[in-house]
């Protein structure tokens, strides 16, 4: 029989239990400031060696005046700019124009790439490539998407200029296009010379305007450059990041850089999410310290990548992840599957030390974290806008999944010991550990060092309580921030991110049931109900507290449509009518029919509107300009132009299958797209007072429908429609406000 008595003081003393509560918290409290809170901002006084987000400032206070998407006057204004502070460096700026054809999706356009190199003092050609992007969303003055980028990559020039050359040239690509498809990455890879001269790439974006920089994705072989990402100093990273990341359906210009098969690091912050991509993405809403630790960490890899030997050592991908003090932990995935080995052999001895309700323990973990998951489902499934990702709401849900944890863990006791149900915990720790190591090592240290430090602590008899809180600390630090990061940052507290938080919270506090079982003492039954009266207190502040605001805001976008063609019109959203203020803005649509040519309108987005009185706008149009048979396959060559301030163009082609197409003389390649659509499709940006020349070859004898839908920034005032002003919770998304102008054509 084995004794409990070194599991579990007979009953700590309150002030023991309260100083086991409090270092728990400040446990978390560490882990999850390292994920959230950025560096503080270096002053622009700083030396001129240094990077200063201080400085750099003063590049997104210019760059995000406006808003300034692809073929708008204000794009051309931060061109411009740009231009002008690489010569201010000293540098030679070169302008890439080409149509782009993207690779990714059914995305072209005319892109206008902004190019400058930094020399080394070595001459063998290879060369870092940093990428950043210029153009921004419609809806916003891209302050942190992608101005902070911009603006880090010129203080970063600025600062490398300061000092004595690196061994390597430093290229610098600012892209156009990479709201609109990736566009100006895709024209870089396909056709500029640079693009084989370059050995390594660091591209920097932003998907929210606060936070950490993440390093979030990586290129093939990422050992040797995770290594690398160690002399940074103030890395946010971990493999699980990057392993995950290569699974989503989500791009960055590094999507089309990655046909270079070259190792590559991708930075993003992303807390303030709510504000990605509307008017909220504006200088007062840019952290000034999430633009120091992008460009810090910029700087500090262009000067390791820019001095280390080119081209990198080829290697295997690495496990890596980031601690307080110690840094970026880095090591090679093959270590791994030998960790998960030793932690089996610790696990198994334990269970044939403490077999006595080890199978009830591990029972206990399983129904814990199914009640648990489903609490987060159900508590998830109410939550929407702000909420989605506060910390409050976030809160109530770990506290609700502890009170079930705590529920299952009272009722193990009556069948097992105190042994027996943390053996049973360390199992399933085990279990993922080993199927982790085996499918996707890059993920399994989130459960193999707990588990070992854990079963490490579980072997001690003489020092326990010392070896049960480094377990604890190992754990708490490397999962608690994981988890705010994810769950509160990443994905919100719905949905997945909110069963994924309930989920890990009751494997950690099993885990973790020495500490929480001398907290509790004596409290058994009544530790359960308190822990679910403070959810259900944190759930009622939330709900009474977070609201939409300036500052957490609302999504709208309104869509003026008409039909070339006929006398229709409509007034709608592309978006969602959720949003009171929308539905408003919108009115009613008596007969709730909506008209068959809306759905030609946009790429994604299913209309919804009523109909109103036609305001006349330029229309686009296509004439036919060559039609030949060759081999048995009609080529149709179009002229296709739109309007003077038309920012998008979308072509659909129908009726028979398109066997091959270019633009502008360009092949489109569809062997890498993320999704495959019926028809023809693609969307054309920045179209040229030209217009495009669109060749489609299809079956002999067959026929096309061309349907065109040409875009512009703005609502015309139509008669008899008063759109009420936008509350200040309110604000435009995407592609904002938008007039829409449809014509069909056959050939």
């Amino acid at each position: 029989m084995t004794d409990d008595h070194h599991f579990q003081p007979a009953i700590p003393s309150k002030i023991k239990r309260l100083g086991s509560a409090v270092g728990l918290l400040v446990l978390c409290a560490i882990s999850i400031l390292r994920v959230a809170r950025p560096p503080d901002a270096i002053p622009a006084t700083a030396p001129d060696t240094v990077f200063s987000a201080g400085r750099a400032m003063r590049h997104v206070d210019q760059i995000a005046q406006r808003p300034h998407p692809m073929g708008t006057a204000d794009h051309d204004r931060v061109r411009d700019y740009i231009i002008g502070q690489i010569s201010a460096i000293g540098l030679r700026a070169e302008i890439q124009e080409a149509t782009a054809i993207g690779t990714r999706y059914q995305q072209a356009g005319r892109v206008q790439n902004i190019l400058a190199r930094l020399p080394g003092s070595e001459a063998n050609g290879k060369a870092v490539l940093i990428v950043v992007h210029y153009d921004g969303v419609e809806a916003g003055p891209a302050a942190s998407d992608d101005g902070a980028g911009v603006a880090a990559l010129l203080e970063t020039l600025r600062a490398l200029r300061a000092r004595k050359p690196l061994a390597h040239d430093v290229i610098a690509l600012i892209t156009d296009g990479e709201e609109s498809g990736l566009l100006g990455a895709a024209a870089f890879v396909r056709e500029h010379p640079w693009a084989k001269d370059v050995a390594v790439v660091l591209n920097f974006e932003a998907r929210g305007t606060s936070g950490r920089s993440f390093m979030f994705e990586t290129g093939p072989g990422n050992l040797d450059a995770a290594r690398a990402l160690q002399s940074a100093g103030d890395a946010t990273a971990g493999s699980v990041f990057a392993t995950i990341y290569r699974t989503l359906p989500n791009d960055t210009d590094l999507s089309e850089l990655a046909v270079l098969g070259l190792p590559a690091l991708n930075f993003a912050f992303a807390d303030g999410v709510e504000r990605y991509h509307t008017s909220r993405d504006d200088i007062a809403h840019l952290n000034p310290g999430s633009l120091q630790h992008h460009g810090s960490q910029m700087l500090a890899m262009a000067r390791t990548l820019g001095t280390e030997p080119l081209p990198r050592a080829q290697t295997g991908d690495g496990v890596f992840f980031d601690l307080p003090i110690v840094g970026l932990v880095v090591y090679p995935q093959g270590l791994e599957l030998p960790l998960a080995i030793l932690a089996v052999v610790l696990v198994v001895t334990l269970v044939v030390r403490d077999r006595k309700g080890v199978g009830t323990g591990m029972l206990t973990v399983i129904i814990a974290v199914m009640l648990s998951g489903g609490v987060g489902w159900l508590v998830g499934k109410m939550l929407r806008g702000p909420a989605m990702w506060s910390g409050l709401y976030a809160t109530a849900i770990v506290l609700l999944a502890l009170s079930v944890t705590a529920i299952c863990y009272t009722m193990a006791r009556r069948w097992s010991t105190l042994r027996g149900v943390h053996v049973g915990a360390l199992i399933v720790w085990l279990v993922l550990a080993l199927v982790l190591s085996i499918r996707v090592p890059g993920v399994s240290y989130l459960f193999t060092w707990a588990l070992l430090f854990a079963a490490g602590a579980a072997f001690l008899t003489r020092g326990r309580e010392v070896a049960d809180w480094v377990a604890a600390g190992v754990t708490l630090i490397i999962l608690a921030g994981f988890i705010y990061g994810v769950s509160v940052v990443m994905l919100g507290v719905t949905g997945v991110g909110a069963i994924a938080l309930c989920v890990l919270t009751a494997l950690i506090a099993l885990l973790l049931a020495p500490q929480l079982v001398l907290i509790a003492g004596d409290a058994r039954w009544s530790a359960a109900p308190w822990l679910a009266a403070a959810g259900v207190v944190c759930l009622v502040i939330a709900t009474l507290t977070v609201h939409p605001s300036g500052d957490h805001p609302l999504r709208s976008g309104l869509v003026y449509a008409e039909n070339a063609d006929s006398s229709d019109a409509w007034l709608g959203t592309l978006g969602s009518t959720t949003n009171p203020w929308t539905r408003d803005a919108i009115g009613p649509n008596p007969l709730g029919l909506i008209p068959a040519w809306t759905a030609h309108l946009s790429d994604a987005g299913h209309f919804a509107g009523r109909r109103v009185q036609r305001v006349p706008l330029g229309a686009p149009d296509a004439a036919l300009a060559r039609d030949t048979l060759i081999d048995g396959t009609r080529r149709v060559v179009l002229h296709v132009a739109a309007p003077s301030g038309t920012t998008g163009l979308v072509m659909r082609a129908s009726g028979a299958k398109v066997l091959t197409s270019s633009i502008d003389g360009r092949v489109v390649d569809t062997t890498r797209y993320r999704r495959r659509t019926r028809d023809w499709l693609m969307q054309y940006w920045a179209v040229s007072d030209s217009g495009a020349i669109v060749a489609l070859s299809i079956p002999a004898g067959a026929h096309l429908d061309i349907d065109l839908a040409a875009r512009r920034p703005g609502i015309p005032i139509v008669p008899g429609v008063t759109i009420p002003p936008r509350p200040t919770y309110v604000v435009p998304s995407q592609t904002g406000d938008v007039s829409i102008v449809y014509r069909h054509r056959r050939f």
